[in-house]
């Protein structure tokens, strides 16, 4: 195991505990955003739970 692979780790988990990517950027010290992009991985859960909250914002505009 190598400290790339627990930073990755570590960014990962952030994000799919709901830390925005800018939060994790500023932790980690990244500079560039796409750097970041790299590290964070969204999980499947992760994922449908933000289109399910977009449904709900769609529901109530209609």
């Amino acid at each position: 195991m190598r400290i790339h692979d627990l930073r990755h780790s570590f960014a990962s988990l952030l994000v799919n505990d709901g830390r925005s990517l800018y939060e994790v950027q500023q932790i980690l010290g990244h500079s560039d955003p796409k750097v970041i992009m790299r590290y964070a991985h969204l999980s499947t859960k992760a994922l449908q739970e933000a289109a399910n909250a977009a449904s709900v914002v769609v529901k109530k505009a209609a």
